[in-house]
């Protein structure tokens, strides 16, 4: 029994270990904060060269494991936005609206319109992919209003057009046939 009680006292830690854990810890905390930011700004740069030379899907990898280490809603909107985009660029619209519906709750999180102007045209546009034009108008609406707010006139002339383009025809020619059949439009 006596050898027993020595192996019990052994593996029992005492207090002041526990409190020097502790302190160690809560030391090495900026050091471990710098270390995360560091990283993150890392994978954020990553990414950003992968987009740059159309390699989307290793943007796609960096920004996710960049996900964990977001701070904010705003990070979040603008991360989940680009990983929108390069999906969006391997033609996998599906993914590019759940991302860019991501984007967009984020953005609401935050409250930011800019954010959440670039989140329904990711939407809108990945929609217009899918062939849901009704979504895709209803979405480049909702758009407008935002770039009104945000204001950007740019943006409002580009939203202005596409929009145009999905109602009237123009250069989308067969895609405006599909989308007034689609909406139950009689051609006149």
């Amino acid at each position: 029994m006596g050898s027993t009680k020595g192996t019990v006292r052994l593996k029992k830690p005492r207090v002041s270990e526990k409190q020097e854990d502790v302190s160690a810890t809560i030391r090495l905390s900026p050091c471990l904060s710098a270390l995360t930011d560091a990283v993150s700004r890392a994978l954020d740069n990553i990414g950003h060269v992968y987009a740059r030379i159309g390699k989307f899907q290793q943007a796609i990898n960096t920004w996710e494991e960049k996900i964990p280490l977001a701070q904010s809603s705003l990070e979040k909107a603008w991360l989940f936005h680009e990983i929108g985009r390069c999906y969006l660029e391997l033609d996998k619209a599906e993914e590019a609206q759940k991302y860019g519906q991501k984007s967009l709750k984020s953005a609401d999180e935050e409250g930011d319109v800019e954010w959440q102007l670039h989140a329904t045209v990711l939407v809108a546009q990945a929609q217009v992919k899918l062939k849901d034009y009704r979504s895709a108008i209803l979405n480049f609406e909702r758009a407008l209003d935002k770039a009104k707010l945000v204001p950007s006139e740019a943006a409002q002339k580009g939203i202005i057009a596409v929009r145009g383009l999905l109602r009237g025809g123009g250069a989308l020619g067969s895609l405006s046939e599909q989308l007034k059949s689609q909406l139950g439009y009689s051609s006149r």
